[in-house]
């Protein structure tokens, strides 16, 4: 009897995950014809002539802040690197407890004054708005704290132009990152109300007076195995999602949005976990309640560097967190699950995050214990456990592989062997420790975000520039 149910139960597991794993085949496949499409246009745009001809609109870049002074004067001087014809960045103060302010203002030489914006979106109490005396495109908003999403609804008040762009404290802005980001709206104005780029890890970088000058491999085990995640998450699942119109995640590091249809559904969530994620979400439903035709468009080739964990407690608090705001995405939007209505959207795009990042961790523990069982009572050979492994690193290791060839595709930037080398290495390590940290913390961003005790969690910085080995 016991070795019917264990056995009934391993093959409804794995059935289960040669499904998901076919669903990320087409999606492989979906990434490599969007991949090959858009580096045949890089080929075909010209930068130059687009800044000469002044074919780029202006943009406002947004920045919220909170107790972020050890990296908040490189990420600024980043984006005035930026190499684009018209922009503002709109720096916002959300009740910093730091120095955060008092840095800024002694960094870029601020004076307060009598800003006049219309507040389109309802926020915490702005206590005053800083313009610089050296840079004019550079304007500090410090307001009450609120959180994210209420510090980007401020910025988005105070904006000027017609596409704003969201970015976080610890990002560093490739020099044509902006310019190749904003292109799906220049060649699809009408239809594109949303575009992401690609992030991937500071730490251990060269970076100086907020430019990164060389990346380097980190020493730490922790940040290669993240940048291995990122990798497949941007150059498999997001990538081959955005060429079926199904992205709904865009990452708050780095992110364009037109402000006129944020505006509409009422700009972000306030006190919203996944405030990102939310928003894109809100952008689907309303364009296809519209029944307009409309793209969330992703670009492979804009880069941003930004501050990743590297440490498991800080990790675990980002992770936790990144589980809650994909349930509140979800589960407050439910209405468009398995709902016509909202075509691919709703018959594919919000079942494939739920059968791929809410239910397999709840899979993969009755998994180990079936196993454990199974290997405690003799039902199972030390044979049978070898296999699952071997299944589970040999699909993380192509995974790993084809992502890794994809980001030096996409970016155009060749990879060093021994680089590709340890990188292959430590995928092979991910599946001892890094994959079970995973389950736990989305486990209990599960349970968490049930008994409402959501909070964000701090992120503590090491700054820019500085080891992470």
């Amino acid at each position: 009897m016991l070795e019917r149910i264990l056995y009934t139960v391993l093959t409804v597991l794995m059935v289960f995950y040669f499904s998901i794993n076919t669903v990320y085949l087409f999606i492989l496949m979906f990434s490599v014809f969007e991949i090959r499409r858009s580096t045949k246009f890089r080929f075909t745009f010209n930068l130059n002539q687009a800044f000469r001809f002044r074919l780029l609109p202006p943009v406002s870049i947004i920045l919220p802040a909170f107790n972020e002074e050890k990296t908040i004067v490189e990420s600024v001087r980043s984006i005035l690197f930026v190499r684009y014809p018209q922009y503002e960045l709109l720096v916002v103060n959300d009740g910093s407890k730091d120095e955060t302010l008092k840095t800024l203002i002694e960094a870029f030489n601020l004076i307060k004054t009598d800003y006049v914006f219309r507040r389109s979106v309802d926020t915490a109490r702005v206590r005053g708005i800083y313009v610089s005396r050296v840079f004019k495109n550079i304007v500090v908003i410090d307001k009450e704290n609120g959180g994210k999403a209420d510090a980007l609804n401020a910025g988005i008040n105070v904006s000027r132009y017609p596409y704003f762009c969201a970015v976080d404290a610890d990002t560093i802005l490739g020099e044509d990152a902006l310019a190749k980001l904003i292109l799906p709206f220049v060649n699809d104005p009408d239809r594109t109300t949303a575009v992401g780029g690609i992030v991937r890890p500071a730490n251990g970088a060269e970076i100086s007076m907020g430019r990164l000058l060389a990346e380097r491999l980190t020493k730490n085990l922790l940040v290669i195995i993240q940048s291995l995640e990122y990798a497949r998450a941007f150059f498999l699942g997001r990538l081959g999602l955005a060429s079926i119109n199904s992205l709904l995640i865009i990452s708050g590091a780095f992110g364009l949005f037109k402000k006129e249809d944020v505006l509409r559904v009422d700009g972000y969530k306030k006190k919203s976990i996944g405030e990102d994620m939310m928003l894109v979400v809100k952008l689907h439903k309303l364009k296809r309640k519209e029944k307009r035709s409309y793209r969330v468009a992703f670009v492979t080739d804009t880069v941003c560097w930004t501050e990743i964990p590297s440490t498991f407690r800080v990790l675990a608090r980002q992770r936790v967190r990144w589980q809650m705001g994909l349930m509140e995405s979800i589960f407050e939007n439910g209405d468009m699950i398995m709902n016509p209505r909202y075509g691919v959207i709703g018959l594919f795009a919000m079942p494939f995050y739920i059968l791929t990042e809410i239910v397999p961790p709840f899979f993969e523990i009755i998994g180990y214990a079936v196993l454990s069982v199974g290997i405690g009572t003799g039902v199972f050979s030390l044979y049978t456990l070898l296999r699952f492994f071997a299944i589970t690193w040999g699909y993380s290791l192509l995974h790993t592989i084809y992502a890794l060839v994809m980001e030096s595709y996409g970016i155009g930037k060749k990879v060093r062997l021994f680089h590709f080398i340890i990188k292959l290495f430590a995928s092979i390590l991910e599946s001892l420790f890094y994959r079970q940290i995973n389950i736990w913390c989305k486990l209990k961003g599960f349970f968490q975000f049930f008994t409402h005790k959501r909070e964000w969690g701090a992120m503590e910085r090491t700054g820019f520039g500085e080891k992470t080995g």
